[in-house]
């Protein structure tokens, strides 16, 4: 005998037992899509829940005396951020400027470390800087560029590396010389105007080369180069421009 069927008015077809028992209801497949849907709205749920856990979670009370030390490290980081963006600075400047400005020692030495995480300290780097700049821009010695450096704090070993590479010229004859006397013979030439030639060429009784010595000797001296570099350079220069 065949199976009748009805349907329970929800689309799932019944089957009709032919004994007249209770209809049962054929399973329907749950398709893929609706699967992870359900599955979706799971995640979310349970992030739902996980966010306002977590909103509603006891927050930790501020610590004032911390957050005013804070301000005060970013404070001074800022104020030694301006200064190197006007030029290069060494450990011992930064930390003098700091001590100018009553920094709490604690403080002073939060910042600093902050500026040596940023490799924003380099005292090699300024020592070499400051000795070409210096070099260039106004002609300083050996001696007066080694106490700068001194009075910026910057090792000694650091400063006669920096010293050292100024590298070897040449003397009048042709003859290799030391950088720093190289540099004492450019300087004394650059200060021999043709005027002071002329009166070095007509001079008879020796006045005005001894007036010109004296200058020029007062000029080295200030500049930092040594008295007998400065002698031995200021005779062999005048002997030059005067042919005698």
């Amino acid at each position: 005998m065949a199976l009748s069927t009805e349907h329970d008015g929800h689309g799932a077809p019944e089957q009709q037992d032919p004994r007249g028992s209770a209809p049962r209801a054929v399973p329907v497949a749950v398709s893929p899509a609706g699967a992870q849907g359900r599955e979706r709205s799971a995640v979310q749920e349970r992030l739902a829940r996980r966010t306002q856990e977590i909103l509603e979670r006891p927050r930790p009370e501020k610590d004032p005396d911390r957050a005013e030390r804070e301000k005060a490290v970013m404070r001074e980081c800022r104020y030694l951020m301006r200064l190197l963006a006007t030029r290069r600075r060494s450990r011992g400047e930064m930390l003098e400027r700091l001590e100018r400005r009553e920094v709490p020692g604690s403080v002073a030495h939060e910042v600093m470390a902050r500026i040596e995480r940023a490799d924003l300290v380099d005292d090699r780097a300024f020592a070499h800087e400051w000795v070409r700049q210096r070099r260039e821009l106004r002609s300083l010695g050996d001696r007066a560029l080694r106490r700068e450096l001194e009075q910026r704090h910057v090792d000694g070993e650091l400063i006669e590396e920096a010293l050292r590479a100024g590298g070897a010229g040449q003397g009048p004859e042709g003859d290799p010389v030391s950088g720093e006397e190289e540099r004492c013979r450019e300087l004394v030439r650059s200060r021999l105007g043709e005027r002071d030639l002329e009166r070095l060429a007509a001079d008879r009784d020796g006045s005005q080369r001894r007036r010109l010595s004296r200058r020029l000797d007062a000029l080295l001296t200030r500049k930092g180069y040594p008295g007998d570099l400065a002698v031995q350079v200021i005779s062999s220069e005048l002997r030059r421009a005067s042919g005698r």
